[in-house]
Parts: C-alpha cells; sequence; structure tokens
C-alpha cells in the first residue's frame, strides 16, 4: 500500500508526515509527568502519552499521503511551550525522521512502517524506536523508549472498515529500571471488547506499583496497587476529581481522557489535526518551500479540487522519481539537511539525531535570506 501509486480518492488531505505530528495532541501528560516527584508515578503519565496518540485513529480509514523524500513538517505551539520537527530522510524504506522538544523534555524517533495486506485487511507495523528524555521538577532526567503498536484496518471488503490498534507494549525508564507493559487488546466479535488496554508498571525489582486500564479511544484509569496487579475499574462518581492522587489502593484515578470529537469533520480528522494544516499570512513567510503545508496536491485535495489534486499528486511523484534518476546516474546519496544517523549511547540503537540547524536557518526567513540551499521538491 505504501509503494502504489493510488488515485487521490484513496486520500485524506493530510500527510504521513502530520499523522506523526499528531502524538502531540496530549503533550501535557509529558508537563505533568515531569512534574511528579516519584518515578513510578511519571511512569503513569509517561505511559499514557504513549498510548494517548491512538484515540485520533478512529475512523480514519483515509490514506494520508506519501512525503516525497526531503518533505518536512514544523509545529510550533507557543501556547504549549514546544515545538516539532520532522524530515522524509527515505524514500525506500519510507521513514521520517521527528523531534519535538520542550524545556520539561525532549521526544524523538523516526516513523517507519512496514505494511502487510490480507485481502479483508491490512496490517501497519511500526519499526522505529521512539525516545523520551524527561526532566522531573528535582533536576533527575529521565530516559524511556518503547515502541508503538501495530495499527490495522479491518473491514475492507464489507465496505464499513474500522480501525484497530492491537499488541503489546513496552514502555522503558533506563535511568531507573522501571518499565510499564500495556497489552492494547485485538478487538473480539463483540462490541464492548473493543479498545481495551491493561497494564501494570513494574519498579527497577520487577514489583508491581500501578495498574492501568482503560479504552484507548476514550479515558485511562491507575490505581495504585502496591505489590500486586489488579483489573482497573472506571473510578466511582467523584473519580473525576480524584485525578492524580496516588496514594490510596482502594481508588482509581483518571490518567488521560480523550478530547471530544466533533461530527461534521471532513475523514473523521480531529480538530487538532484541522489545527496542523493552517497556514496563515503570520506563518507562511517563514516556512520552508518544502513543508507540507505548500504541498500542491494535498492543498488542493483539501480545498476540494479533486480533478487538480489528481493531476498534481502525478506531476510531484513523477518529478521526484526523475530526481531520483538524476542522483543514480551521478552516483549520489541523498542527504537530509536536518538530520543525521546516529546510535544511541544507552540504548545501543540506530536513530535519527536532530542537528538544531533548521530553527537556526528559519530565523533567517525574516530578512529572506532562509532555505538557499534547500530543494524544490513540489
Amino acid at each position: 500500500m505504501t509503494k502504489m501509486t493510488l488515485p487521490v480518492s484513496f486520500n485524506e488531505p493530510t500527510s504521513l508526515l502530520q499523522r506523526c505530528a499528531e502524538d502531540m495532541e496530549y503533550a501535557d501528560l509529558l508537563d505533568i509527568a515531569a512534574d511528579r516527584t516519584d518515578s513510578t508515578e511519571r511512569m503513569v503519565y509517561v505511559a499514557a502519552f504513549a498510548a494517548s496518540e491512538y484515540a485520533s485513529t478512529i475512523g480514519r480509514v483515509a490514506k494520508p499521503f506519501n512525503p516525497l523524500l526531503g518533505e518536512t513538517f514544523e509545529y510550533v505551539r507557543p501556547d504549549k511551550n514546544y515545538r516539532f520537527f520532522i524530515e522524509q530522510v527515505s524514500h525506500h524504506p519510507p521513514i521520517g525522521a521527528a523531534w519535538a522538544e520542550s524545556p520539561r523534555w525532549t521526544y524523538y524517533g523516526e516513523s517507519a512502517v512496514k505494511s502487510k495486506f490480507y485481502g479483508k485487511s491490512f496490517d501497519i507495523n511500526p519499526l522505529g524506536t521512539w525516545f523520551l528524555k524527561l526532566r522531573a521538577a528535582d533536576g533527575t532526567e529521565d530516559f524511556y523508549t518503547w515502541k508503538k503498536v501495530t495499527s490495522s484496518v479491518i473491514g475492507i471488503i464489507t465496505g464499513s472498515p474500522t480501525v484497530d490498534n492491537y499488541g503489546p507494549m513496552e514502555v522503558k525508564n533506563w535511568t531507573t529500571g522501571e518499565t510499564c507493559l500495556i497489552d492494547f487488546k485485538a478487538r473480539g466479535w463483540k462490541a464492548s471488547s473493543a479498545y481495551q488496554i491493561t497494564g501494570r508498571v513494574n519498579d527497577a525489582k520487577g514489583q508491581t506499583r500501578f495498574s492501568l486500564g482503560g479504552r484507548w479511544n476514550n479515558k485511562i484509569y491507575a490505581r495504585f496497587t502496591p505489590g500486586y496487579e489488579a483489573a482497573v475499574e472506571e473510578p466511582k462518581h467523584g473519580g473525576m476529581h480524584h485525578r492524580g492522587s496516588v496514594s490510596d489502593p482502594n481508588q482509581a484515578f483518571i490518567v488521560w481522557e480523550a478530547n471530544a470529537r466533533p461530527t461534521g469533520i471532513p475523514f473523521n480528522l480531529t480538530p487538532f489535526v484541522v489545527t496542523l494544516n493552517d497556514i496563515n499570512e503570520q506563518l507562511e513567510p517563514w516556512l520552508p518551500p518544502t513543508d507540507t503545508r505548500l504541498r500542491p496536491d494535498q492543498r488542493a485535495m483539501e480545498d476540494g479540487e479533486y480533478d487538480f489534486a489528481a493531476t498534481e499528486k502525478n506531476r510531484v511523484e513523477e518529478k521526484q522519481r526523475a530526481k531520483r534518476r538524476e542522483r543514480e546516474q551521478k552516483g549520489e546519496e541523498f542527504e537530509p539537511h536536518w538530520f543525521h544517523k546516529s546510535k544511541c549511547p544507552i540504548t545501543g540503537e540506530a536513530f535519527w539525531e536532530f542537528n538544531g540547524k533548521y530553527w537556526k536557518e528559519r530565523e533567517k526567513a525574516g530578512n529572506g535570506e532562509a532555505w538557499r540551499m534547500v530543494e524544490e521538491i513540489f
């Protein structure tokens, strides 16, 4: 599915780079985690952040646009005190390298997927590791990693496709040795079994400290269960006001709640996703010519000009192929502008490290000096 050139009617007017930026919708969970003094409690909120990104997949059965090689996307939220950046660093296999930073945390990793088609459904298996450095209020820095779970689109043949996310997720704190195991239950035949998750936070000795439960499309709860694991039910009346009180084993508390999803937004996009594609007079002069928001086929689709979108999609994809042939003839490799391959000193894994030059270059946009070495990919 990622290799085939599909008609534009299969798409939604977002890019895979923006899909990755959707991780940031609940970034406030990381700020809450950084405020907690107990490291196992921090893990509860970090794990909720790792699980929260799946809420936006409900009803999202159209395909995002495949980014062009060198395509970029930035998302800056001064009100939330973070900024996010991603660059498409490889085309075969398709890989987007992402980096988000705030005074309290740094979150980075790669958006790389392997797709498998089963006739009635297809699975999207994420391959990259995600890394988080969390700077706690007391000055300690925790280092976490996790991998994303499998997303599946089922019911393609019946004409009522549904998105499911399933599989185990392990969030590991390399600084303390604590882990959180979350199990995304596969959707069964009964509607009541859909979207369920269960989990537990274990300390460095493997002893359970918190149990987790809930649904990834709605709410996640936790309960302080020292030394044992328990099923976590929705808090009784008043549980809403119990958010963040961890010392009471008799009472679950809400860790995360999905934002409301108004009906009537095309392609079942979330209100947060709609903000990703916004372009205005203040922002446009600062963007590089590689930014997704300036991509003509995706923009035309958002404006409802489907025929023009299809023509433009074909044109930009042909332009990319021609550039690839030109590079091959010259014996050149594509070099990303903003990331380079590196090795994590803690886990030993390879990852794409942000070189920090993007934001420095962007500062020059005010006097028209920016982006001179950036290729015109559209």
